[in-house]
């Protein structure tokens, strides 16, 4: 028996590398999906901040408003970081 026969290849897929078929670099960033889904909990986020500090310190809504883009921006970037590093540690 030779060993195409006994060890079948499938195609476009190297030999010891899983399913994948890839380097394990694509398992390391982040999809998508993961993204929007982080950037839409962030924004819920900042729009509950900034409603919050709206109607609790009496601010104008200029300042609610930067409160929500910096809430966004602070949270979002700082759980991709967070993904990140816990991705690298594996």
């Amino acid at each position: 028996m030779s060993s195409t026969n006994s060890n079948p290849q499938v195609p476009g897929v190297a030999p010891g590398s899983g399913s994948t078929g890839g380097n394990g670099d694509d398992d390391k960033k982040i999809r998508k999906y993961e993204t929007i889904i982080i950037l839409l909990a962030s924004f819920v986020a900042g729009i509950v901040a900034g409603g919050l500090r709206l109607k609790m310190e009496h601010v104008s809504y200029y300042e609610a408003g930067t409160t929500i883009v910096l809430v966004t921006g602070g949270l979002a970037g700082f759980i991709i970081l967070i993904v990140r590093f816990i991705r690298n540690q594996s």
